[in-house]
């Protein structure tokens, strides 16, 4: 049998899909490694779909509070939620 050669990379944390919960949960890992100083903790996130996003529909109604918790200010930061549903 051939020996292939592969390239490998190490992370700490690997997140399978970039959907709304595997993007929620490395942006909540990196917020608490920051916080206790864990500053070399790497996060790495797999994504199956060409881009982040891929198999999102979009038009969907956003419930704002797990990014109101995740990102308090993200309405200053400009985020382009811009269509409040009433």
């Amino acid at each position: 049998m051939e020996h292939i050669e592969r390239e490998s990379m190490e992370f700490d944390v690997v997140i399978v899909g970039a959907g709304p919960a595997g993007l929620s949960a490395a942006i909540k890992i990196r917020q608490l490694a920051i916080e206790n100083n864990l500053n070399d903790l790497s996060v790495c996130v797999v994504e199956k779909g060409s881009e982040v996003g891929a198999h999102i529909l979009s038009g969907a109604v956003l419930e704002p509070r797990a990014i109101n918790e995740l990102f308090p200010n993200w309405k200053d930061e400009g985020a382009p939620l811009n269509v409040p549903v009433v």
